[in-house]
């Protein structure tokens, strides 16, 4: 039986209850966080026991730790977790700075405790689907992509921190960093961003820009477009929706979240019909990430998203974050 610690109670705190929930020989051992009510839906849900991070931390039963607290917070709980030898599976973004993130991953080395990161993206059914077949070949060479993510202003956290620029990194490091990681794994290393950035959303005042739109140059050559946004009207029919499109030599992927049927491939290839259209399959992509992970960690490899990984998302949404406001391109190299 594998323990685990849950530190942040907000919404993705109660995401990870539930998918520890749906994993066998794991226990939720007990939950923290600061908001009293938000803990104990928490407890309720995993079936464990309300705690503080402290006891957390010092429990020698507990093997493994969520944490999901605002991003600005990562380094030190990270830190202090790997201090008292637990592996760590953490949300993403790993860190608000990139100095914050290369210490985390120095320390969990030094303590010789794994760290994961949840850039859940990669485990969705729909993008691991697509991923396959530009792998597979089944649209040649892609040259170009385009991916949205997005939906209304993110109210659920806690004294509004996603409002706060350096908390939160704002859109492009927060939510964008997700098609950033996954264009990674599909089309490689960035090599510069151009990107732009705007504050929208009128049913919610505040300083944080909340639409991005972001051009990526690869270092073998493909364009990818990402668009972020955080700006959508309370009262929009979908409150949060995602999209892609991968175009190849010989074909085209799209998707799109809010179709019935959500992915279409068109190819010129023999191999495949030169026109499909499904709804790959609902999965958890949360409990089969977290399930990966601990599978890793019981085995003693490495991890499924590393922090070494995560820091190379990050990268990519801090350099993003330049040119949203000095309006200049910026190569990835830069971002040191």
């Amino acid at each position: 039986m594998t323990n685990v610690g849950i530190i942040g109670c907000g919404m993705m705190g109660r995401v990870h209850s539930i998918a520890y929930t749906g994993l066998e020989n794991v226990n939720v051992k007990a939950v923290a966080s600061l908001s009293r009510e938000q803990t104990l839906e928490c407890a309720r849900l995993a079936s464990s026991r309300t705690s503080t991070v402290a006891e957390i931390l010092n429990d020698e039963e507990i093997e493994i730790v969520s944490i999901c607290t605002p991003t600005d917070t990562h380094r030190d709980l990270v830190v202090e977790a790997a201090r008292s030898k637990k592996h760590i599976f953490c949300e993403k973004p790993i860190a608000r700075t990139l100095e914050d993130a290369l210490e985390m991953v120095e320390v969990c080395r030094q303590n010789g405790v794994s760290l994961g990161v949840d850039h859940v993206v990669r485990f969705f059914d729909s993008y691991s689907r697509a991923k396959s077949l530009i792998e597979e070949g089944t649209i040649g060479k892609v040259v170009m992509a385009r991916l949205y993510r997005g939906g209304v202003f993110p109210k659920h956290g806690w004294n509004n921190w996603f409002d706060e620029l350096g908390r939160s990194g704002g859109v492009l490091l927060d939510l964008s960093i997700h098609d950033f990681d996954f264009l990674r794994t599909v089309l490689g290393e960035v090599e510069s961003i151009t990107a732009r950035s705007v504050k929208n959303t009128p049913s919610h005042p505040g300083r944080n820009r909340d639409h991005a739109l972001a051009i990526l140059k690869f270092a073998n050559g493909s364009l990818a477009h990402v668009e972020g946004s955080w700006a959508e009207p309370d009262n929009a029919p979908s409150k949060f929706a995602t999209s892609f499109e991968f175009v190849g030599r010989d074909g085209m992927i799209t998707y799109d979240s809010d179709e019935d049927f959500t992915m279409r491939v068109q190819t010129a290839s023999n191999d495949y019909p030169s026109f499909s259209k499904s709804t790959p399959a609902a999965n958890d992509p949360y409990g089969l990430h977290i399930q990966k992970f601990i599978e890793a960690v019981r085995e003693e490899r490495k991890v499924p998203v590393d922090g070494t990984e995560a820091i190379e998302a990050l990268k990519i949404s801090l350099a993003a974050n330049r040119p949203a406001e000095s309006g200049r391109p910026v190569k990835l190299l830069e971002v040191v």
